[in-house]
């Protein structure tokens, strides 16, 4: 399993915490001191996925998707970091491009540069 990057934003009131900490933990092999502090932190944050976490899973895909899932249930919300959905794109841009689908490339370049224009203000 490749290494990757998630982001999550915990909201202020969370009901069950417990639950949030434990599949935080389990994502990223965090302490239970830092684990916690991630639950009560405001703002979006960057963490990597612990691979090794999961290497007795049948599917460690599943796995981690269930521990987000867990995460959404409660409120929490998860998802890619910014920077790789941007990636994401110039890379489907350029393909767009080497295909002759110009039209979309241009298109996919506004999201990206859109992006870029909301961060700087």
């Amino acid at each position: 399993m490749v290494d990757r990057k998630f982001t999550i934003t915990c909201p202020l009131l969370i009901n069950n915490r417990v639950t949030v900490i434990k599949a935080i933990r389990t994502l990223t092999g965090l302490g239970l001191k830092e684990a916690k502090d991630a639950s009560e932190k405001g703002g979006r944050q960057v963490y990597d996925i612990h691979a090794s976490n999961f290497l007795g899973c049948v599917d460690p895909e599943k796995a981690i998707e269930e521990q987000f899932r867990i995460l959404r249930s409660e409120g929490v919300e998860v998802g890619e970091p910014a920077w790789k959905i941007i990636q994401d794109l110039r890379e489907l841009g350029a393909k767009a491009l080497q295909m002759g689908e110009d039209e979309l490339a241009n298109e996919i370049l506004q999201l990206v540069l859109a992006e870029k224009l909301r961060r700087a203000q």
